[in-house]
């Protein structure tokens, strides 16, 4: 129902835009209009929310096979150490060693703040706030979508 006054109210203000740009004087303005809606529900892979969602909790709960479903086949991670320096770049491989150490934890559990901040085409980006109660940080990730799906391709995290 939000989408369907979304929509609604993104088509009266591109009617309304079109009236006043046909008068003299008046330059035509055309804005980007992007729907997301706040809860999503769907496959992983079909919203940038549930491909972001799929990848961190499976990540938090130790579920590699699950994970690789929304990781694109370029995926790279790498980020900021507490030392401040650049960690190696780490590939899905790498990422599966190093969730095999950790604590799991369950997604009811789990803090984390998704916030979509740019859509161009068929690549997005994402703010993604995360961690545990020992460590929180932030992972600016890169998602392109392949064949009408969303994939998680780059990862950059820094502590908080």
């Amino acid at each position: 129902m939000k989408k369907l006054s979304f929509l609604a109210l993104a088509a009266g203000l591109s009617i309304s835009s079109s009236v006043f740009a046909n008068h003299p004087g008046n330059e035509e303005i055309q804005l980007p209009i992007y729907i997301i809606s706040a809860a999503e529900d769907g496959e992983p892979g079909t919203t940038l929310e549930n491909t972001v969602r799929t990848y961190i909790e499976n990540y938090h709960e130790g579920d590699y096979q699950e994970m690789m479903s929304v990781l694109h086949k370029d995926f790279t991670n790498q980020g900021l150490n507490h030392d401040g320096k650049l960690s190696e770049r780490q590939n899905a491989q790498d990422l599966k060693r190093l969730m095999q150490g950790q604590n799991q934890t369950a997604p009811e559990l789990q803090e984390n703040i998704i916030t979509v901040t740019g859509i161009e085409d068929n690549v997005a980006t994402v703010l993604l706030e995360t961690g545990t109660d020992v460590a929180r940080w932030n992972e600016y990730i890169t998602l392109e979508k392949e064949n009408g799906i969303w994939k998680v391709k780059k990862v950059f995290w820094s502590f908080k």
